[in-house]
């Protein structure tokens, strides 16, 4: 129940924030569209790893996190999407795992950068910041865990990233998971980092 609940809040959230953004099932606008002064047009996605298994087979946390991204990345065609994570098991990287995720659920090669160098999250900032202002994106939407969702905005921040929202899936104490699921409800419209 508790479960069937939240995912009806998440959805009505991203609806919400979908609704003031002023986004639209095309990707050619005439303005881009702005939250509370966020410039939503072309963010780019970024999915933050997770340990792999010892083999090399990702974490149901990571498999989460990619299925979240996929998700967000729907809402924007014309955004990239980042993996991020170089913790190699057995010769693969997160980032690798996730790329080989999102190609098998049929979402295109062209739109993932790959970041398989990062060894913490700290790194992942450090190298995706700039793989997204390459790609000539707006700003950064993060996809991590609730738990992770504090530490992952201040690193991006201090990287110099563009904030525009953190999406976080729910994986400790509920508590910390209520109170971040409210952060990312509200994050279009708030300063992040």
């Amino acid at each position: 129940m508790f479960t069937r609940c939240r995912t009806l809040l998440g959805a009505v959230a991203l609806a919400i924030a979908t609704a003031f953004g002023g986004l639209t099932a095309t990707p050619a606008q005439a303005e881009p569209p702005m939250v509370a002064g966020k410039d939503f047009s072309k963010p780019a996605i970024v999915i933050l790893g997770y340990g792999l298994e010892p083999d090399g087979r990702m974490r149901p946390i990571l498999r989460t996190r990619v299925l979240t991204g996929l998700t967000v990345a729907q809402f924007y065609p014309q955004s990239p999407i980042i993996v991020t994570g170089g913790n190699a098991k057995n010769g693969k990287t997160e980032a690798g795992q996730m790329r080989n995720m999102l190609m098998l659920f049929g979402f295109p090669a062209n739109r993932i950068i790959v970041e398989d160098r990062a060894t913490s999250t700290v790194q992942n900032a450090q190298f995706s910041v700039p793989l997204a202002e390459q790609a000539g994106t707006s700003g950064i939407i993060l996809v991590t865990s609730s738990t992770h969702q504090d530490r992952a905005d201040g690193n991006f921040a201090d990287a110099g990233g563009n904030v525009l929202a953190t999406i976080s899936y729910p994986d400790g104490d509920p508590s910390v998971n209520a109170a971040q699921f409210a952060r990312d409800v509200m994050s279009p419209f708030l300063a992040i980092g």
